[in-house]
């Protein structure tokens, strides 16, 4: 059973285009035909994998402040009870933040790889 009504690329195929070409396989993001050594480790064209990547950087700084922003009011609030100045928590928000940005690059990545392929 087929859970979307878009068409689903065709699996790699192995075709020898002009010399010095080399053999070409279509993209599994949008199906495009390409020479293979144009595609990335996972079989997408350089199109694709640009907007991606410009999808995933969006959503790494969503990701970051959804995970800082909760820290940073627990900070302001509660969290600092006099142990530390209120200024000494900027480099734990700032790794919490560069954390947050890492895990979401690759949860965007994998979300957004998911749905294409799929």
């Amino acid at each position: 059973m087929q859970l979307s009504n878009r068409s689903r690329p065709a699996r790699r195929r192995l075709e020898i285009g002009p010399i010095g070409e080399g053999p070409r396989a279509p993209c599994r993001s949008c199906g495009q035909d390409l020479p293979e050594s144009t595609l990335d480790e996972n079989g997408w064209c350089p199109t694709c994998v640009w907007d991606l990547e410009k999808k995933a950087s969006r959503g790494q700084h969503l990701i970051a402040l959804l995970v800082t922003v909760p820290f940073a009011i627990w900070i302001a609030v509660e969290g600092t009870r006099g142990y530390f100045p209120l200024y000494a928590w900027a480099i734990p928000l700032a790794a919490a933040y560069y954390l947050g940005m890492r895990i979401g690059r690759e949860v965007v990545r994998g979300w957004v790889r998911s749905r294409r392929e799929a």
